[in-house]
């Protein structure tokens, strides 16, 4: 054997041992902690690698790295991440985890050179290569020509019944120095070839038919979870704060910020004083009632709202055989598009829009806003001809509502300002500090949270002699003291995971936690004593854990067993789904035809199946 041959055979040996001692699990891009801690924890070896693909969503949280490496410790596993994702392998160093680029076997079989210049393998780890020699040996002494039967004669009976099954010609017998001897000359190559096909395919229907098996697919039931965990988030430094688990784990160390600022706010004016030109134009108005109808000086509104009305007071003529009366009349638009509006009898007192060249319409249909019940079916109007004249031009005004209502607009345009601020002071702070800091305010999803950021408007300068400036908007100075807490997201994160774990049931598994969907409530806010306590109510869900690994999986295979064994397919899945374990059950038998379950307690296997 050459000495490449030698190295490849140890290579491969040296491999299998080191993968004998640790356990290798490959996980997807969009495995959740719970899926990879279930195959954690089902290995049988102490040290596990995870190989994982670059930007996996595991890879993304530091919180779920964490909680990985606590339940990992508890289960007595130590991990090591292999991934080509550098900030997934930071995040992981980070969450206290061993992280590296890639599995590489490093290579414990020492290679010498001889005296005589020859490449020698140390005896030690020279058994794989002599195995090897020694199965080929074998082989080859089973595919010789010939195979001697010392000291047998041969015998006419023998000689038929050889040639029966390996299809030889002949059988000699040789006298030699070693006394007589038979030589049996060895069959075709073909012929062993369909022996160990025939063999094969009788092993096949031994295994495959005459023992049948069959697969237990079990679905464990989910079960909604929810605690409420109160949290105190108070002034300390990072370093002080409790760690998980510990004796204090409500308890979780926070940024209070406090800070002030100055800024122009600018505000918009509403009068409006409108100086463009209304459309016109003329219709036909329609009466299908059987009387005449008088109405005095009336709004006629079209599909898009808008409204027109008519100059002067109108008879519209009756019916007459079926056919509805009519009468033409000159209409004009109203200033504003409110239909609530009477631009008749009191033009002042609307407000709305101004139609101005929105009134040029296309020959259209209106209606009496006035009359809704008897319009359009008793009365309507209906324009032939393009409407024409209207202009639009408005020019704006402070007006005294607008100065009433500063303050009021102040506190609106700070809020957002003082949010802007706040988010890019915690930007400032997460990069230089290398902290994850998040805000508590109405976005952690709570309306309640909102009074944790705190505005105080110090002072407001409005400029003098506004009131009834023709301009667009106006100026105010504005300076505002703002106090707000912010909080380690991951810290938060661990420890809502941990506190809803001690609810899980013994017999059940935490497979899902909802942190978007947490919900805060604000107990005590005092963020000037630098000291918040929350209830948060987190929600999961839990299933039970029917692996074989833990004692009520192993409690549960055993009871099913004890019930199905020997009985039909359809009994078996039908009392396995109405066990309080079991959401849902699917039997897969083989062969296919088969409809019940092996009597033998081997033959039946059990899987787990989300």
């Amino acid at each position: 054997m050459e000495v490449s041959d030698s190295n490849r055979a140890l290579r491969q040996a040296q491999d299998s041992s080191f993968f004998s001692r640790r356990e290798v699990i490959y996980v997807d891009l969009d495995d959740e902690v719970t899926t990879i801690f279930a195959q954690i924890r089902q290995s049988s070896h102490k040290k596990v690698f995870l190989v994982i693909p670059a930007r996996a969503q595991v890879l993304q949280s530091l919180v779920s790295l964490k909680i990985l490496r606590f339940k990992s410790e508890h289960a007595g596993k130590i991990l090591t991440i292999a991934t080509k994702d550098s900030a997934g392998r930071e995040l992981a160093e980070a969450a206290g985890i061993s992280a590296i680029e890639s599995l590489k076997i490093q290579k414990k079989l020492k290679i010498e050179k001889s005296k005589a210049g020859r490449v020698e393998i140390k005896k030690s780890k020279f058994k794989i290569v002599e195995l090897a020699f020694r199965a080929k040996e074998k082989l080859q002494q089973l595919s010789r020509d010939e195979i001697p039967f010392a000291n047998l004669r041969p015998i006419s009976g023998a000689k038929k019944v050889w040639n029966k099954i390996s299809g030889a010609t002949e059988i000699e017998e040789i006298s030699g120095n070693g006394g007589q001897h038979l030589v049996v000359r060895a069959p075709s190559r073909k012929i062993l070839f369909s022996l160990l096909a025939g063999a094969a395919l009788l092993l096949f229907f031994i295994v495959y038919i005459a023992a049948p098996t069959v697969t237990i697919y079990v679905t464990p039931r989910a079960d909604p979870i929810s605690k409420v965990v109160n949290v105190n988030l108070t002034n300390r430094t990072v370093s002080d704060a409790p760690r998980l688990g510990g004796d204090e784990t409500h308890t979780i160390a926070a940024e209070f910020l406090d800070f002030n600022f100055a800024r122009d706010i600018r505000i918009g004016a509403t009068g409006q004083i409108f100086e463009g030109a209304h459309a016109r134009g003329d219709i036909v108005i329609f009466n299908r009632s059987a009387h005449d109808k008088f109405i005095v000086p009336s709004r006629f509104q079209s599909p898009e709202g808008l409204i027109f009305h008519t100059k002067k007071a109108l008879t519209i003529p009756r019916a007459i055989a079926g056919e509805p009366g009519s009468i033409a009349a000159a209409v004009e638009a109203c200033e504003t598009d409110d239909p609530k509006c009477d631009c008749i009898n009191e033009p002042e007192t609307c407000e709305g829009n101004f139609i101005g060249e929105r009134g040029n319409l296309a020959p259209t249909f209106f209606t009496l806003p006035a009359i809704p019940s008897l319009s359009p079916s008793l009365f309507w109007g209906e324009s032939k001809t393009v409407f024409t004249g209207g202009t639009t031009k408005i020019t704006k005004f402070i007006s005294a509502e607008d100065l009433e209502n500063i303050k009021e607009t102040v506190i609106r345009e700070i809020q957002l300002l003082a949010r802007e601020e706040l988010n890019l002071l915690l930007d400032q702070k997460n990069k230089l500090e290398n902290r994850a800091l998040t805000l508590l305010d109405s976005s952690t999803n709570s309306g309640q949270a909102r009074q944790l950021i705190e505005i105080e408007i110090l002072a407001i300068d409005v400029p003098p002699d506004l009131l009834e400036k023709q301009q667009d908007d106006f100026a105010v100075a504005v300076s505002a003291r703002v106090r707000a807490v912010a909080y380690e997201a991951d810290d938060l994160r661990a420890l809502l995971f941990g506190q809803l774990e001690t609810k899980v049931h013994p017999d059940k598994t935490l497979v899902k936690i909802k942190f978007d969907s947490a919900a805060f409530q604000v107990e005590e806010a005092n963020l000037r004593g630098g000291r918040v306590k929350l209830a948060i109510t987190i929600d999961g869900v839990e299933e039970y854990d029917l692996s074989s690994e833990t004692e009520a999986g192993n409690r549960l295979v055993g009871k099913i067993k004890s019930r199905v064994l020997g009985r039909s397919v359809s009994e078996s899945e039908a009392y396995i789904r109405n066990l309080p374990e079991v959401s849902n059950a699917v039997i897969s038998s083989w062969p296919f035809w088969a409809h019940t379950i092996p009597e033998l307690s081997e033959n039946v296997k059990f899987r787990v199946k989300r």
